[in-house]
């Protein structure tokens, strides 16, 4: 046989044997890689796009570019009226646009142990949070139109417009994650871990390619049928988040375009920049989870979507600093030195031994409240206004100062009063005497004083899974004064 020859079998066999373990094996893998799981009824969370009429317009307002930073163009015309300059146009102008919204669906919150490439050039095990979730456009829109009876002699300003439903045939979905925990006080922005997205896809088997938040940015959101749409599939991930954290929510920029604005520019010059001094608020998700897990079994995958049921009492927050020890802290904020084994077992996660404070740790004290109501005493909520105090809401309410600072205590201090925008909880008495006005509408704004704190720690308004609100373009924590951010964490300043 000749070498040629040789070479020709060799060949052949080789092709053969590919073949062979091609048809032996690729059917099964393919299988694999392609089978979608099955997902149980439940799974998967709807939040459907909340499109309000109202928000195509921001309340007319002054355009300060031209009415503050250039009054000098105001001027009396000789042969029109004053209302046809420049000057008086910018003056009570509402902003008009089109509004969108995208559907969003979730899968629970997970953990995976990920090997994560560091700067070094090695690997790092770690603990890697996060969510898979689906995103859809289903049309219906929010348009305004110009109506053709226009009055003021034609003037824009004057023209009538009416709101109208209008689809697109694509959105594109430009996501701004970021995970707060509420008792530790922290932020976190996803990140891009390459690394994880394979395994995590492994896991999920969903239809469709997993896409990161910057994938995700770059791709067509088309115009889907809701019964038959399969939408974009996205992973947002996290990595470093502190263990202990147990009550966190995710709030989400990007699913509408909807947005207000307020001007806090006082005195605006010529030459600044267009909308300096402008405060711009985007409409964001809030969906909000806990998690009954600790710091021993970090990748225990039992995270909740809701508020819970219960919560640890408000804490405080302290730096350790030169000098401490648990005693003295224990009198200082608890006025009880046989206290300082109770804050060392409530620190256990970041103090090794009681003896040894590493300076600048962060720990946290137990609130001295305990014993002044019962957690299931019934309340009402009030927003607190401006130059509303606790002696005059009482008197609205019919109720006692010392039983509004009673049950106020862990949030109003001793001497101060409510900020405006501030929760305060009013006491109430369920008895037939002392029944709601209208039972079957004001029975369900009654709150217990546990859930009250369960929505303060998460800044809710309401006792609910998600609620849409609108937040700053900078960090979705900080609210407006409509929604303030309420929460039982304080860092202690001396």
């Amino acid at each position: 046989m000749t070498r040629s020859s040789i070479h020709t079998v060799f060949a052949n066999s080789t092709c053969y044997a590919a073949l062979l373990a091609l048809w032996l094996f690729a059917p099964g893998q393919a299988t694999a890689q392609q089978a979608e799981r099955v997902l149980a009824p439940g799974v998967l969370t709807t939040i459907a796009p909340v499109i309000e009429e109202g928000e195509t317009y921001s309340t007319p307002a002054d355009l300060i570019e031209i009415s503050k930073a250039r009054s000098f163009l105001q001027w009396q015309p000789n042969f029109t009226p004053a209302t046809r300059t420049l000057f008086e146009r910018s003056l009570q102008v509402p902003l008009r646009r089109n509004v969108w919204g995208l559907e969003f669906t979730f899968k629970p919150f997970r953990m995976a142990e990920v090997d994560v490439p560091q700067a070094s050039g090695k690997m790092q095990r770690k603990t890697i949070w996060y969510m898979v979730y689906r995103v859809r456009y289903l049309g219906e829109e929010v348009h305004f139109e110009s109506q053709p009876d226009n009055i003021g002699d034609g003037d824009p300003r004057y023209a009538r417009f009416s709101n109208i439903r209008k689809d697109a045939q694509y959105r594109y979905f430009i996501p701004y994650f970021t995970l707060r925990s509420h008792l530790e006080d922290k932020e976190y922005l996803d990140r891009l871990i390459p690394s994880a997205i394979d395994e995590i896809a492994e896991i999920e088997k969903v239809p469709g390619p997993l896409l990161n938040s910057i994938q995700m940015s770059n791709t067509k959101i088309p115009k889907e049928d809701a019964e038959s749409g399969k939408g974009i599939w996205g992973v947002v991930a996290w990595e470093d988040i502190d263990p202990r954290t147990n009550f966190f929510s995710l709030y989400i920029q990007g699913l509408t375009n909807a947005y207000r604005y307020q001007d806090t520019a006082e005195d605006p010059q010529v030459g600044d920049q267009i909308a300096a001094g402008r405060e711009i608020e985007l409409k964001t998700l809030q969906l909000n989870f806990y998690r009954p897990g600790d710091t021993i079994e970090l990748t225990k995958d039992d995270v909740f979507f809701g508020l819970p049921n219960a919560v640890p009492r408000p804490e405080i927050i302290y730096t350790i600093e030169p000098g401490d020890n648990l005693k003295s802290l224990a009198k200082r904020f608890l006025s009880d030195e046989s206290r300082a084994f109770e804050i060392y077992q409530l620190n256990r996660d970041v103090l090794s031994t009681p003896n040894k404070l590493p300076e600048g740790t962060l720990i946290r004290f137990p609130r001295n409240n305990q014993e002044r109501y019962n957690d299931l005493d019934p309340v009402i909520l009030h927003t607190a206004r401006t130059g509303e105090t606790l002696d005059s809401i009482s008197k609205t309410y019919d109720v006692q100062v010392i039983d509004l600072r009673r049950i106020n205590a862990d949030y109003i201090a001793v001497g101060e009063e409510p900020v405006v925008g501030e929760l305060v909880m009013i006491p109430v008495n369920l008895n037939r005497l002392n029944r709601p006005n209208n039972a079957q509408q004001d029975i369900y704004k009654i709150y217990t004083l546990r859930q009250v704190r369960i929505m303060r720690l998460y800044g809710m308004n309401k006792f609910s899974k998600s609620q849409w609100i609108y937040t700053g373009t900078n960090s979705p924590v900080f609210r407006s004064a409509e929604n303030p951010a309420t929460t039982e964490v304080q860092p202690i300043t001396k």
